[in-house]
């Protein structure tokens, strides 16, 4: 499997953030292949009110530490979930929207 894309995780600084400011993002770009949803786990998510879009298959489950927003291609993603598969990791996600 040959990992040519570049994903960017999003997490937060738990040391920058005040008593009413919103949490300091942090970034980290890893490299990923990516992966359509397949048809099962597409329609038990949208049976569960989730709408995935993709699944970003990392290299090493060390690069993930347990972000919960990613950017792919200019687009913010939310991660729904993980699925860990020898060294590597699945992460399935959907888009961000406002209302949700």
């Amino acid at each position: 499997m040959m990992f040519r894309d570049v994903l960017t995780l999003i997490g937060e600084d738990p040391k920058k953030r005040g008593v009413t400011d919103k949490p300091k993002e942090t970034e980290r770009t890893v490299f990923c292949t990516v992966r359509s949803v397949g048809m099962n786990e597409a329609y038990q998510a949208l049976a569960n009110g989730l709408q995935p879009q993709f699944v970003f298959v990392l290299s090493d489950f060390d690069d993930y530490n347990e972000e919960k927003i990613c950017e792919y291609n200019g687009t913010r993603y939310r991660i729904v979930r993980t699925y860990r598969r020898n060294q590597a990791i699945e992460l399935t996600v959907e888009e961000v929207t406002v209302d949700r």
